[in-house]
């Protein structure tokens, strides 16, 4: 009984002391930058017309004396957010960007200082394939101390790439590997990616709709008679697997199947959404390989864009800052079809391997496919 008694006043006494040191934080007028109350990293959606956001510092109360903040931009900070969250950004070009003045203050009775712009000046100067951010912070100020957690904010740049896409609608491409590509016919690591939009899924048995790749052997395809038809199933071998998402109609979605030897995973959107352990070889050059189309049939009512295949797994990072396009000299990169041009039926492959795909129809355009 005295045991329990102890418990609870020690537990009203610690009580008391946490409520005691909020109620001090609270009181405690202090500034961080306003866009970083609730998340340090935000994102700035940019064309070739570039794209701004703006910086406010805001008080915990009312500010007794003019507050003075130094903002600046402090490309030094990159390194250390890649390393914490594994991704691969990098600071914007020299000349891409401004920032509107270096300071900002709180007048005395207010909260919310004024605002300086950070602003883009356009995307002439990004490099294909590379993933960019910025990150903004106080630097110092005066007249009240700064919260040092709300101070930076890691602003990702996303840049907007709008082009045609080749509809697969009773259209299918066929690449052939076989020709002098014994490196491709045991292959220990491989990466299928690309995007692709459905205008509906099959309705009918076995309920497959082929995305890319080569039957009974490594194929990306939506169905199954064991999945539902907007389920996407990575089939083949033994690292035949499903992933657990429903996918929609007229939405644009980026698909990667990452193999290393030893496991596969599978990416929607950069995101990773199965795994799975296994032990095998890929014979890309055992064709035939399809874009649309698998087993003389089974096609894809949709449309496809930036398509590729490499010899290595890429990394979380490299499929999600790849999604709309690449460096076609990029290291291990087997072949790379854009989908955004052809010569008549074919769409070269930029890759310089000069393994082209070639459509068994006139090719329609899907206009103004939107990717960011």
């Amino acid at each position: 009984m005295k045991k329990r008694i102890y418990s609870w006043l020690f537990s009203i006494l610690m009580g008391s002391l946490l409520f005691a040191c909020k109620s001090d934080e609270v009181n405690t007028n202090s500034v961080y930058l306003t866009l970083a109350e609730v998340n340090n990293t935000a994102r700035l959606t940019v064309d070739n017309t570039g794209g701004a956001q703006a910086f406010s510092v805001t008080s915990t109360q009312p500010a007794a004396q003019v507050v003075t903040a130094q903002i600046t931009v402090d490309t030094a900070l990159i390194r250390s957010y890649n390393q914490r969250f594994g991704t691969a950004y990098q600071a914007l070009p020299q000349g891409a960007y401004a920032l509107s003045a270096n300071q900002v203050q709180i007048q005395p009775g207010m909260t919310v200082s004024d605002a300086v712009s950070f602003r883009v000046n356009g995307t002439e100067l990004f490099e294909v394939g590379k993933a960019y951010m910025m990150p903004v912070t106080v630097r110092s100020t005066s007249g009240l101390p700064l919260i040092e957690s709300s101070k930076t904010v890691y602003l990702v740049i996303n840049q907007v790439v709008i082009t045609p896409a080749a509809s697969l609608v009773n259209n299918s491409f066929q690449v052939d590997f076989s020709q002098n590509n014994d490196a491709l016919r045991a292959m220990s690591a491989i990466t299928m990616e690309t995007r692709v939009m459905v205008n509906s899924f099959q309705s009918g048995s076995p309920f497959i709709s082929s995305v890319m790749g080569i039957e009974e052997n490594f194929l990306l395809r939506f169905g199954d008679v064991t999945v539902q038809p907007n389920q996407l199933q990575v089939a083949g071998g033994p690292t035949a697997t499903n992933v657990n998402f429903t996918f929609n109609t007229g939405t644009w979605y980026h698909l990667a199947a990452v193999y290393n030897g030893s496991e596969l995973k599978v990416y929607v959107d950069g995101v990773l959404l199965a795994s799975k352990t296994a032990s095998r070889v890929v014979d890309l050059a055992g064709g035939p390989f399809y874009f649309g189309f698998s087993a003389n049939g089974r096609r894809l009512n949709g449309a496809i864009s930036e398509a590729r295949i490499w010899s290595r797994a890429l990394t979380q990072a490299e499929v999600s800052n790849g999604k709309c396009g690449i460096d076609p000299a990029s290291a291990g990169l087997i072949g790379y079809w854009k989908f955004n041009a052809a010569e008549g039926r074919t769409v070269r492959d930029i890759s310089g391997h000069n393994r082209d795909a070639v459509a068994t129809s006139n090719i329609q355009w899907v206009p103004n496919v939107r990717c960011e």
